[in-house]
């Protein structure tokens, strides 16, 4: 089923507001007063750098006083971006490597969820994407080093899901239908993405916007997906190709 395309110009969504207003907005969510920044910034600024145990100790004491989205149990390691954390639910078990980026600058009071025993690794970037946007990650899965995600139009991933480091899933895309309009000016528009139950996403695989990937299938790395992908099948290639009718791939 086709999902509908928003169309967005941030620029004039948000383009009145103040300096101070828009720092609020982005570091704390719309909803938040400079109290509740000044608070987060106190915290998130005493405990993200400290190292070892202290660190993780403090960390799992503090965080989930503060945002109360944050399991006890959760991990967050050293350096790791909290934007607007209030708008992030981390459920049992999570680990958040070193210098993860979770960004929920979103109208969606949970912009950023991710689910019981899944594994951020190092240098993942995860953005949420004003003004609606969200992703969600369900169980057990694992998002890879250097993995970029963003879900402006909405991006759900499953239960048991491998994304391997380097990999992009974009949900969204620039608009680029007026010649006399420079690029920055013409927005973007939004579809979302969904990602079935355990598929295994390859290093370097990109994946657009509109598409869905079915339950048990396979992407190869460095695949770019711009078309939906059928439950269990094994796709590559630039732009991605069923693989399985292919002999050369047995």
């Amino acid at each position: 089923m086709e999902r509908p395309q928003r169309t967005y110009d941030l620029k004039k969504m948000y383009g009145r507001e103040s300096a101070a207003a828009r720092y609020r907005r982005l570091t704390a969510g719309e909803g938040a007063s400079y109290l509740d920044l000044a608070w987060q910034e106190t915290v998130l600024g005493l405990c993200g750098w400290l190292p070892g145990g202290l660190g993780l100790l403090a960390r799992s004491l503090l965080y989930p006083l503060c945002f109360k989205g944050f399991h006890r149990t959760a991990y967050i390691g050293r350096y790791a971006t909290l934007r607007c954390p209030r708008q992030i639910r981390l459920e049992r078990d999570v680990l958040v490597d070193d210098f993860v980026q979770l960004i929920a600058t979103s109208r969606n009071r949970e912009a950023i969820r991710i689910g019981e025993g899944t594994f951020l690794r190092s240098f993942a970037m995860l953005n949420a994407g004003p003004p609606d946007g969200f992703i969600h990650v369900g169980r057990s899965s694992s998002i890879g080093q250097g993995a970029l995600l963003y879900g402006n139009g909405g991006l759900t991933i499953g239960d048991h899901v491998l994304i391997a480091g380097q990999s992009a899933i974009i949900a969204s895309s620039h608009i680029f239908d007026r010649p006399d309009l420079p690029m920055s000016d013409q927005g973007y528009s939004a579809e979302g993405i969904v990602i079935a139950d355990n598929v295994w996403i390859g290093a370097g695989a990109r994946i657009l916007d509109g598409v869905t990937i079915g339950e048990g299938a396979i992407v190869g790395a460095s695949a770019v997906v711009n078309r939906s992908v059928a439950p269990g099948d094994r796709v590559g290639g630039i732009p991605a190709r069923s693989l399985k009718q292919d002999p050369g791939q047995e």
